[in-house]
């Protein structure tokens, strides 16, 4: 059985959220006629240097990814944005395209370190209002070089994920068991004129590290909202 375009088209909702918060998401979700989700433990990143120095700069996150067909993106955001249950928890929700997804990440990256190339990706968007989503993928334990670098070009936080690489058979083992290197995915939402800028700077911190070393990609962003208390 073939699937058209029209049918497996959709959007993918990203929210990322206080931690222990998900369910409560996911529930009034669901009564907005969302199916279903996946929810991913995470980290966020502090801005204030101080809480860096005493150790109180990660704030436990959770993600909640949810695909939806398009009509259900607005009641469902909707919902989200006006439930009870969640108008003291601060977070953020937004939307990728599904299909824009898979062209973006498997055609072109944006950057991949201590390689000179041009950005593949077009910046004729720079200058159009919205947000991108940066992914950067990084050894474990450069998450807070990649921050430090996109702070530097004036990114204001970002969410970590810890993940590990895809064993292969020339991956390094210790005593016949596969070594498989954990990695890093630093999440980075920004506006678009400041994507490029956060991107290079991020480039030029890695650029004498080993090749193969990460990648990072830019996700145009759609339906951004904010959730948690409202500034009067």
């Amino acid at each position: 059985m073939s699937i058209s375009s029209s049918e497996s088209a959709g959007k993918l909702l990203v929210a990322v959220i206080e931690k222990h918060k998900c369910d409560e998401a996911m529930a009034e979700a669901r009564k907005a006629g969302a199916v279903g989700g996946t929810v991913l433990m995470g980290r966020g990143t502090a801005q204030s240097k101080w809480l860096r120095l005493l150790g109180l700069d990660d704030v436990e996150k959770e993600l909640l990814y949810c695909l939806l067909p398009s009509p259900l993106v607005r009641p469902v955001m909707d919902a989200l944005v006006h439930a009870p249950c969640l108008a003291r928890t601060r977070g953020l929700l937004f939307t990728i395209n599904v299909l824009d997804v898979f062209r973006h990440h498997v055609s072109a990256p944006a950057a991949v370190f201590s390689q000179s190339q041009e950005d593949l990706m077009s910046d004729n968007s720079q200058d159009t209002p919205g947000y991108e989503l940066l992914s950067v993928i990084v050894n474990n334990g450069n998450a807070d070089q990649v921050m430090d670098a996109a702070r530097r070009a004036g990114a204001t936080g970002g969410t970590v994920i810890h993940a590990r690489g895809t064993a292969r058979p020339d991956d390094a083992t210790f005593f016949g068991i596969t070594i498989v290197p954990e990695k890093e995915l630093v999440m980075i939402l920004s506006p678009r004129a400041d994507s490029a800028r956060i991107m290079d700077s991020i480039r030029s911190e890695f650029r004498d590290a080993e090749p193969g070393s990460g990648i990072a990609f830019r996700t145009p962003v759609e339906s951004f909202e904010m959730l948690g208390p409202k500034k009067n």
